[in-house]
Parts: structure tokens; C-alpha cells; sequence
């Protein structure tokens, strides 16, 4: 419970020390940023209900997935930004949604605020970002016996969460360096008629980027 816990209490002490933060006095901050960045994902396999359609793949797969993505940044004001965010992992992995199918790839999308204390030099946020994870047409696994006929490939898309930190620094005005970490939360199924519970996972997810600041 306290690893759940952890990320929401990061904002929280983030948004009381807004107000202290003007002892960061600053320039005026950039409205809109523009980054890349490169992510690693460690995506977990097993749920917390013992899913046993994943046992049947293994109960404790985790796949390290390495991509690549671009964001753009509003500022609305030194504090407080929206930001949405796309990352493509080319790796051809097991489809964590549908996990008969393998060859699958992913593309992420979030879209949410971070909040923090913002100087010349650095900054320090939390964020909240809400958005989707598809995981790509893969293939059926052909070691994998059922009793009915499964498509001959198949695709998802799930809800996800990333709540987390960022720590920026500010080589010149129009420039950044930005380090996230975050939790991402995935969605699994939705209760549907084939019988798939539905149940979350958390997802260690580290990107390390530059922005431009205009």
C-alpha cells in the first residue's frame, strides 16, 4: 500500500511548497517547451488476483522495454503545467493485454499536470497524467493449445496512469534537461464476456530527454 501511496504524497508536499516557492525568485518561464526524450518501462505480467490465463505464459514475466517518445508543454504559470506525451516501444514483445498473441508492439499516450517549485537553474514537479497503453497486432502464440479457434492476431488498448516525479535543469533559458520516474498504472480487461477480470499493475517507467523552451 505505501508504494501506492508514495507518488500521491510527492504531489501533495509539492503543491504546499507552491507557495513557498518564491524564494526561487526567477525570470519569467517559457510558456511552451518542446522534448524528446528516451524511456525504459519494466512491465509486469502477473496481477495481483493471479490472473491464471497469464500463468499459463509465466506468473512472474516482466519485459524491459525500451523507446523513444516527444512531449509538448504548456506552462500555465511558473508552477502548474499540462503536458501530453507519446512514446513508441519498436520491440516485438508477448501482448500483456491479450496473452495468447506474441510479436506485439506498444505505443503509449499520456496527457495530464505537473505541479512543483520552479527556479533559474532547476525544477522539481509532480505529475498526474491519465492516458491509454495499446499494445500492438501481434500474432498467436503457437505453443500455446486452446480449446477454441483465436484469431490470427489481435490488438488492445488499456487505460494507464502515470503518477510520479520530474526534476528539470535549465541550461539557458531555452533550453532543458528533464529526469522523470513514475509509476505506471495499467488497466487490464474490463470484466468482458470472455471471462478476462479485470485488474492493475504497476510499471517502474524512467525517461531522460532535453527540451526546447520558447
Amino acid at each position: 500500500m505505501s508504494k501506492i501511496l508514495f507518488p500521491f504524497l510527492f504531489v501533495a508536499i509539492l503543491l504546499i511548497l507552491i507557495p513557498t516557492s518564491n524564494a526561487l525568485a526567477q525570470s519569467e518561464t517559457p510558456k511552451v517547451e518542446i522534448g524528446a526524450h528516451y524511456t525504459l518501462l519494466r512491465l509486469k505480467s502477473r496481477s495481483p488476483l493471479n490472473n491464471p490465463i497469464f500463468q499459463i505464459v509465466d506468473p512472474d514475466y516482466v519485459a524491459t522495454d525500451h523507446g523513444f517518445g516527444g512531449r509538448l508543454t504548456f506552462n500555465l504559470t511558473d508552477h502548474i503545467g499540462l503536458e501530453g506525451e507519446l512514446n513508441y516501444f519498436p520491440e516485438e514483445r508477448a501482448n500483456f493485454s491479450e496473452p495468447l498473441y506474441i510479436n506485439s508492439r506498444r505505443l503509449q499516450g499520456l496527457f495530464g499536470v505537473k505541479a512543483g517549485v520552479r527556479g533559474d537553474k532547476m525544477g522539481l514537479f509532480g505529475k498526474v497524467r491519465p492516458g491509454f497503453m495499446h499494445f500492438g497486432k501481434g500474432t498467436a502464440d503457437p505453443r500455446i493449445q486452446t480449446f477454441a479457434p483465436v484469431p490470427l492476431s489481435a490488438s488492445s488498448t488499456e487505460f494507464a496512469l502515470d503518477v510520479g516525479g520530474v526534476l528539470e535543469f535549465y541550461p539557458s533559458r531555452h533550453t532543458s534537461l528533464r529526469f522523470d520516474v513514475g509509476d505506471t498504472i495499467i488497466r487490464y480487461g474490463r470484466g468482458d464476456v470472455s471471462g478476462r477480470p479485470s485488474f492493475n499493475t504497476h510499471n517502474l517507467q524512467l525517461s531522460v530527454g532535453v527540451g526546447f523552451r520558447f
